[in-house]
């Protein structure tokens, strides 16, 4: 096994972190928690650089991703209310990171996220930065805490705080990862 880490830059725009695990022999879930991601399966910009963990006997692909789920949920407990979309989100993808149905979020009462795109399918992708009005739940509270995110993925996260990886990602909108946060002069985000 090879037990060194190392830094890989996306050069081919559409690389997705499983490319990297396929290419690199590493688990995609490995590769998200050592860069502390907040879903693997947002698409990476070229220019992005990953930090590349040393191989494991049995590299981890599965644990990170979020299920298919049959979720009966038509709105979401706490907040926030609004949704920054990442490249490659659709209605289901962002539904799935707030464990709700694709229905609810593409019919919010009130202004209806419709006027945003003229979705034909809740599979189209969504234009990077809109935002996506997320229906709450009435009446519902959430509970803010200063946390260091040091280690993993939102998932992690969400399974341990007892939310979902959406509304951890809604918190921090522009937040994809942090592989400097290992670096010598790196940080840890927020």
């Amino acid at each position: 096994l090879n037990t060194t880490s190392y830094s890989y830059e996306i050069t081919i725009d559409g690389t997705t972190v499983f490319d990297v695990a396929r290419e690199t022999n590493r688990g995609v879930c490995d590769i998200g928690r050592q860069n502390l991601m907040a879903d693997v399966t947002i698409v990476p910009n070229v220019g992005e650089s990953f930090i590349i963990p040393g191989e494991v006997c049995e590299p981890d692909n599965t644990s990170c991703i979020l299920p298919d789920t049959n979720t009966t949920r038509t709105c979401i407990y706490g907040g926030p209310r609004l949704y920054y979309t990442v490249r490659g989100d659709t209605y289901e993808v962002i539904a799935r990171r707030l464990n709700i149905t694709v229905e609810s979020l593409m019919h919010v009462d009130g202004p209806s996220n419709e006027t945003l795109v003229n979705p034909t399918s809740p599979t189209a992708e969504l234009n990077v930065g809109q935002f996506i009005k997320v229906p709450q739940c009435d009446p519902s509270q959430c509970i803010l805490q200063p946390y260091q995110f040091t280690w993993g993925v939102y998932k992690d996260l969400a399974e341990r705080y007892d939310t979902t990886v959406g509304q951890i990602m809604m918190l921090s909108p522009t937040y994809n990862y942090s592989s400097l946060a290992f670096s010598a002069e790196g940080e840890f985000p927020p």
